[in-house]
């Protein structure tokens, strides 16, 4: 085999890997987007993440409503801050109606200054938190 078949050849492998990319990508974030779109909305720059799921669907773990943002502070240090964009984060998520599925919301903010280790801060909220959550539990 030379010339067109090849070239050809190369062209529909291309584009069935670039579909098939596209595809499970699209089914991975597509129950995530309405979240995603509403944080990225209330929060400009932070580059918003969620993903949710359980570790070993058959397995007994819990469900987890992951959510991971950058923030332009270090959370580690502006504890008023933090604690006001968590309680905002969780607000969005439950009027979108994305944690009564989960037993346990994740929510990871992230500072990264330029050319050093980023300053990343988490909490785990769980299910029988979720509608009166106010503070971090334990913080």
């Amino acid at each position: 085999m030379a010339g067109k078949p090849v070239v050809l050849g190369m062209f529909l492998f291309a584009m069935i890997v670039s579909l098939t990319l596209w595809g499970y990508w699209k089914l991975h974030t597509e129950p995530f987007r309405g979240l995603t779109d509403k944080l990225a909305e209330s929060f400009p720059g932070s580059n918003p993440r969620v993903e949710g799921g359980k570790h070993g669907m058959h397995k007994k773990t819990p469900s987890i409503l992951r959510i991971v943002m950058r923030v332009p502070y270090n959370p580690n240090l502006d504890d008023q801050k933090y604690k006001s964009q968590l309680g905002r984060i969780l607000e969005i998520a439950s009027q979108s109606g994305m944690l009564e599925p989960y037993d346990v919301c994740e929510v990871h903010l992230f500072y990264q200054p330029a050319e050093q280790t980023p300053e990343i801060r988490s909490q785990k909220i769980p299910a029988a938190e979720f509608p009166h959550w106010q503070t971090p539990p334990g913080d």
